[in-house]
């Protein structure tokens, strides 16, 4: 469609700035750009100028976002905004070229994704015309950086001439960011909706203006007040989820305001969740107009939060900083209820960065709602608010830093650019490297010191060999980066196949180690330690026997070592069919955590299995295929016949197999009637199962 046609269909009569900027420096069409501009600036129309122009032409577009909930927004935008053409999301299932996306115009992923699609080889990558880089910012991520950083760099080496445009809030060193693009760098400085901080101590808001406002009270509770008066929504960020849990119920307690039942936003209520001492917390906040918002809640969870707040159910949100970095969720207030974070590497309490802080500021303001935005921030003392005043407000953000130069990043990537080459001279790596920021930013030094170390350890321990003057990926290898783990992981595992496979085959119980394994990878996040479970945790490793002697496993602390096995135990409970409840009160791990753990276990597992299928142990391999199942849907292998059937999750499985419907034939041949009497079970539900019940017994008889 026509620029017009598609601000007609948005129901923009005017242009921002920030799209006003695209227009003016021919940039609808052709040429690649880095726009920084505040959040609610209008990034997002900029870019869905250039992907509609670039549609026009008969274009290819790749949309990278850095979280999964980023994704999901952008894909329903864009589905709404782009009704006529093919849209879709692919954030799932690593180890996949996802081929079928050549037949979409407009693709959203996240940038593991995308570097997994490379890794694969896909075809449909030459198709692509324009690549969309969301929140560019994220290049600097100790975590995530690297992976795009390398995504990009390789995807410029492959596809020269296809268009590139990245978005962010927040760049100081643009045109550096500009040049690893090679993209004409836009800054705009304009908002929607005009911005004051203050300062919040002794009962009085300081205003960087020199004004004072009488506000009486203490923390939050006066701030939330004063824009509840006035008719706006608030967010307060607090440091730790603990904090965001108990001043949730506080103010909830003390606003009365009207708000709305959990139960009723989450798509067929909130099955195993119920019993979470968590999640009901947050029902009993939300009924009073509260909620909070961190990792440890499930992801439809946050989704709930975030609906709700935004629909105007819920008035007031606690949040962790992890808010700031995701979806897009303003409102007229946000307060920062301290700028000070212990910081694990200096081992004390440290002020937050620029970036971060303007992360969160930035949310405050909602165009076409608000007239102003206010962004408060809590101090100790006049002196504090100066400091604040100086560090945030009169500085520039921190510059954008390559990560790359992490070690074990590296091996990833270097593993990965092989493998998928097939052969790779050194000169072919250097040249790949060359359009790296981390070239840009180090030049050529840092790699000529690291990448002789990386390549001599990725061939020491079997993943690469030595040909002529460049390297080759091994089977091993070449399955490794496929498969999307760390090549450090993969090592681990296979130290530990030899004795794993004996247990095997003895018909030792294995279930555990291999399981305390998985969760010592570094591919596997940590899970933080409360208290009152430690004699319990030291009790479960003083009777685990480990696959790996205790000096060959990588954790730093017998702390870490804790920590390994908490996830451990959390993902056995799970398997056996326990409750996120259940499992929350014995282990002390929040459902949400515990979700993240289970499909991280759950891709490691399989990817555990298709390393020991590819070293010819089959039915080590069979097994651990069957290990990954159960922790993609937390049950006991004789319930995974049940949970393949749509609508029934784990919950449901265990309800239908404890009144004796074990598997998919036992369902084929129950009426309605019989199953609608089960807990969690309706009438239009059980015609549902008991219907592909009957169809995939029929497919297995016609086989």
């Amino acid at each position: 469609m026509r620029l017009e046609d598609l601000l007609n269909r948005l129901g923009i009569s005017e242009l921002y700035p920030t799209q006003q900027v695209i227009l003016d420096m021919n940039l609808l069409e052709e040429g690649n750009f880095v726009l920084a501009a505040p959040t609610a600036a209008g990034k997002t129309l900029s870019a869905e100028m250039v992907i509609n122009a670039e549609l026009e032409k008969g274009g290819k577009v790749l949309y990278l976002v850095p979280l999964r909930s980023l994704a999901y927004e952008k894909y329903e935008e864009f589905s709404q905004v782009f009704s006529d053409r093919r849209v879709r999301i692919s954030i799932g299932d690593y180890d996949s070229s996802e081929e079928p996306l050549s037949g979409y115009d407009i693709i959203v992923m996240t940038y593991e994704k995308f570097d997994s699609v490379q890794r694969h080889e896909a075809a449909w990558l030459g198709q692509l015309t324009l690549l969309v880089l969301d929140e560019v910012h994220y290049v600097g991520d100790p975590y995530r950086g690297p992976t795009l950083e390398m995504a990009v760099s390789k995807f410029m080496h492959d596809n020269d001439d296809a268009r590139r445009i990245a978005l962010s809030a927040t760049i100081t060193n643009l045109e550096e960011v500009a040049s690893w693009l090679d993209a004409v760098p836009l800054r705009v400085n304009w908002r929607p909706v005009p911005l004051r901080v203050a300062m919040y101590h002794a009962g009085h808001l300081i205003f960087q203006d020199g004004e004072i406002e009488p506000l009486p009270g203490e923390g939050v509770l006066p701030l939330v007040l004063r824009s509840l008066e006035s008719g706006g929504q608030v967010i307060v960020f607090y440091n730790r989820r603990i904090d965001a849990v108990s001043w949730a119920e506080k103010l909830s307690s003390k606003l009365n305001l009207d708000g709305v039942e959990l139960e009723e936003l989450v798509d067929g209520g909130l099955g195993g969740y119920s019993s979470s001492k968590l999640v009901e917390r947050l029902s009993l906040t939300m009924k009073r107009g509260v909620a909070f918002h961190h990792a440890g809640l499930p992801f439809e969870l946050r989704k709930a939060v975030e609906r709700a707040f935004r629909s105007g159910e819920i008035s007031v949100i606690t949040a962790t900083p992890t808010l700031a970095a995701g979806v897009n969720l303003p409102a007229r207030t946000v307060i920062i209820s301290s700028y000070m974070r212990f910081d694990r590497k200096l081992g004390r309490m440290a002020p937050i960065s620029i970036m971060e802080f303007w992360q969160m500021v930035g949310r405050a303001g909602r165009p076409k709602y608000d007239p102003y935005g206010e962004a408060f921030v809590v101090v100790g003392s006049e002196r504090d608010a100066e400091r604040v005043f100086k560090r945030y407000l009169s500085s520039e953000p921190e510059p954008i830093a390559s990560s790359l130069y992490d070690i074990s990043q590296l091996r990833n990537h270097v593993l990965a650019l092989i493998a998928s080459w097939g052969y790779m001279s050194r000169s072919d790596l250097d040249e790949i490297f060359k359009k790296t920021l981390l070239y840009i930013q180090g030049g050529s030094r840092l790699l000529e010191r690291s990448l002789p170390y990386v390549l001599s350890s990725l061939e020491r321990e079997g993943f690469l060999v030595s040909e002529y003057d460049g390297y080759e990926a091994t089977p091993v290898g070449k399955r490794v980066s496929e498969l999307y783990v760390d090549p450090s992981s993969a090592y681990l595992m296979i130290q530990s196949l030899d004795e794993l496979d004996r247990r095997f085959n003895s018909g030792d119980s294995i279930e555990l180690p291999v399981l305390h394994l998985i969760s010592m990878v570094p591919d596997m996040p940590r899970v933080s330690l409360q208290r009152g479970s430690r004699s319990v945790l030291e009790g479960v490793l003083e009777e685990l026997d480990l696959l790996l002697p205790i000096e060959e496993i990588p954790v730093s602390s017998m702390n870490e070592l804790l920590q390994i096995t908490k996830a451990a135990l959390s993902l056995k409970l799970w398997i056996e069919g326990l409750t996120e409840g259940d499992i929350e009160e014995k282990v002390g791990i929040e459902p949400g955590d515990l979700r993240g753990l289970a499909e991280t276990g759950a891709w490691l597992c399989y990817a555990f299995s298709e390393i020991t299928r590819l070293l010819r142990k089959r039915k080590l391999a069979d097994w651990l295929n069957i290990l990954s199942m159960r922790l993609k849907h937390g049950t006991p292998e004789e319930m995974l016949q049940l949970v393949s059937i749509r609508g029934v999750g784990r919950m449901r499985a265990k309800v239908l197999f404890e009144a004796g419907y074990k598997t998919v034939k036992d369902i084929a041949e129950a009426t309605p009637r019989e199953l609608e009497r089960l807990p969690g079970i309706g009438r239009r539900l059980s015609e549902e199962i008991i219907d592909q019940a009957r169809s995939m017994v029929h497919a297995g008889s016609s086989d």
